[in-house]
């Protein structure tokens, strides 16, 4: 039978792994043969308990980002510079056209007690701010997630909807779509702007322009030979 497009996307993803994967091997190799003294030691990505994160060819992660364990993310996402997303308790999913600001936080519980799943799921064009902390929620399309902010375990913050910088989003909470909810604990204070579109656009195209100023691996090897 033919691949649908989720299982096209799921095997390039997988061999781009793979490819990745036989690099890190090698030069792992050659900085043990070298001594490590001349090479950058921090890696954007990393297994935990043997799951691997699965990163798009296309996305990009900053050479300061950590992204560990059970861990997606889809197609045009940018993940920022010291933004660490962990999937070494529960599986962390990011769609496409996210991005993930300057030392944003998005991570997982093993368990709720709520009956929610613990898992984090983020989907298409959100948009979350620096230094804004995720935990085991759900977030749909096209939200706005602002600076500092906090979305706690079990909450779900619908299409469309914005939480405001500095806000906290409780345990459970629900937020509907569309509408513009800020403060701690969060409160509704009206319709949300319906910009989020166009900021996740504008994130896109400047994580391209930043992609293009870094290769895939540091250059300190050159000077080693």
């Amino acid at each position: 039978r033919a691949w649908t497009r989720e299982e096209e996307e799921e095997d390039m993803m997988r061999r781009a792994l793979a490819r990745g994967s036989v690099a890190a091997r090698a030069f792992s190799t050659e900085v043990q043969a070298r001594g490590a003294g001349q090479y950058v030691e921090h890696r954007t990505t990393m297994p935990m308990h043997g799951k691997y994160p699965l990163v798009a060819p296309d996305a990009f992660v900053a050479p300061s980002a950590a992204i560990v364990g059970d861990v997606e993310v889809g197609y045009g996402s940018s993940v920022w510079y010291n933004a660490v997303i962990r999937g070494d308790k529960n599986q962390v999913r990011i769609s496409s056209g996210v991005s993930v600001g300057d030392r944003a936080s998005i991570s997982t519980v093993e368990s709720l007690d709520s009956g929610f799943p613990a898992t984090t799921t983020i989907s298409s064009n959100v948009v979350i701010g620096a230094g804004a902390s995720l935990v085991s929620c759900e977030v749909e399309t096209d939200v706005f997630i602002g600076e500092n902010a906090v979305v706690l375990e079990g909450a779900l913050v619908e299409k469309g909807a914005e939480v405001g910088p500095n806000s906290v989003v409780p345990p459970g909470r629900r937020i509907p779509a569309g509408e513009m909810w800020s403060g701690n604990p969060v409160k509704f204070l009206g319709p949300s702007s319906g910009t989020t579109a166009a900021r996740a656009s504008q994130e896109a195209e400047l994580a391209e322009d930043h992609a293009d100023e870094f290769l895939p691996q540091g250059t300190a090897f050159w000077q080693a030979k």
